[in-house]
């Protein structure tokens, strides 16, 4: 995945079709955009992708991610059925996080 000058890792990424990756670069790039607003200082963005057999033929998707910046670390986790819906949700709450936490000083 290309991220620009962004400084974003994913790991364990499931393989999807070209849309759905699409949808995740897209989802996790405007994120760290807007986070990147509120912060003002430099920052590291990890997301880290597991994928769950249930014994039927969906398979379960879980999120985990890691903001860093200087002096703190803000994480956020989700889990579901669609891929990116799971991605935004846990990014929703990573920016909810981030946002306290800069708040709270």
């Amino acid at each position: 995945m290309d991220f620009g000058e962004r400084n974003i890792e994913t790991s364990s990424l499931p393989e999807t079709d070209s849309f759905e990756k699409a949808k995740i670069e897209s989802a996790l790039c405007s994120s760290f955009d807007r986070l990147s607003r509120i912060i003002n200082n430099r920052l590291s963005l990890h997301a880290h992708f597991k994928q769950h057999e249930t014994g039927g033929k969906r398979k379960k998707h879980s999120v985990h991610l890691k903001l860093s910046f200087p002096g703190k670390t803000v994480v956020a986790s989700d889990s579901g059925w669609l891929l990116a819906s799971v991605l935004q949700s846990a990014l929703k709450v990573l920016e909810r996080e981030a946002i306290n936490s800069v708040k709270r000083g």
